[in-house]
């Protein structure tokens, strides 16, 4: 465990979440991908309240070691940061409710 990095557990809550629901479930045409794609868009894992953010990152220098918990926070950065930004939600309908 002392080379895993951030991505490498993504992947492994990944494939972990796909095995379950295939036991689950069978095989069923779910697009783990869109669903998982929303989830790392919108939450971080984090560890003693610090996000892990850098996918790059090996645990060890956040102090993550066996038996560790880490939990996912709401994917929250500030403005300034250049981090992480929610883009805006797409209004389809905002033109109907116009009075001409």
């Amino acid at each position: 465990m002392n080379s895993a990095t951030v991505k490498d557990l993504k992947l492994a809550i990944k494939k972990k979440v796909i095995e379950l629901e295939q036991s689950k479930m069978g095989h069923r045409h779910i697009s783990w991908f869109i669903i998982l794609r929303h989830v790392w868009a919108n939450f971080c894992l984090a560890h003693h309240n610090e996000k892990l953010l850098n996918d790059g990152a090996a645990f060890q220098d956040f102090g993550v070691r066996n038996n560790s918990q880490v939990q996912f926070l709401p994917y929250v950065v500030s403005k300034g940061s250049g981090g992480h930004s929610k883009r805006r939600k797409h209004r389809f309908f905002h033109g109907l409710n116009k009075h001409s």
